[in-house]
């Protein structure tokens, strides 16, 4: 069984690599079927590449390290257990994915974890990932992991539908900012 894992986790990250190489067509978000153009545009606006922020997790022993990311999350005022990114924000800024990982929100942060290594897989490209878990509480459950060429703000975060649970978003952290962590 955890060959298999392995195995689809290479072939993600496999894909990735591929598909932002060749600009993907983007995925419709969770719960839509409409289906979106590549993001490529003259009067696109200028993609950050990285946060000075905290890591979303440290890598002291027994932890799961994503030190190379912070976490995105909606405002906890706003008390979303679903929520997904504005469509247009998705279009505009869509990479690749969603990236099938066999994990439930029991294991959490568990998908977080593996999906940096389909951005990481990516490249300069990637800058950011957004999670979110289907079939929740059934024997298909999994988290899905979606790519971005840009970092997420708070701000374009929107309810989801109720069958999903949203895992937060990643944004990369600069340089800078993980020597001082």
């Amino acid at each position: 069984m955890a060959l298999l894992k392995n195995i689809v986790l290479l072939l993600s990250a496999a894909t990735a690599a591929f598909l932002t190489s060749r600009g993907a067509v983007a995925t419709p978000l969770p719960g839509s079927s409409s289906s979106f153009s590549s993001s490529s545009s003259s009067s696109e606006t200028k993609k950050a590449t990285c946060i000075n922020g905290p890591p979303a997790t440290d890598s002291t022993p027994g932890s799961l390290p994503i030190a190379d990311y912070s976490l995105v999350a909606p405002a906890a005022s706003l008390n979303w257990t679903s929520y997904t990114v504005k469509q247009s924000w998705w279009d505009e800024h869509y990479l690749s994915g969603p990236h099938y990982m066999p994990y439930s929100h029991h294991t959490d942060p568990y998908g977080a974890f593996k999906c940096q290594y389909t951005c990481n897989a990516a490249g300069d490209k990637c800058n950011s990932y957004f999670l979110w878990y289907t079939d929740i509480n059934d024997s298909n459950e999994h988290i899905n992991c979606v790519l971005f060429d840009d970092i997420i703000d708070p701000s374009i975060f929107v309810p989801g539908s109720n069958a999903t649970i949203g895992a937060g978003g990643y944004d990369r952290r600069c340089q800078s900012s993980k020597s001082t962590a």
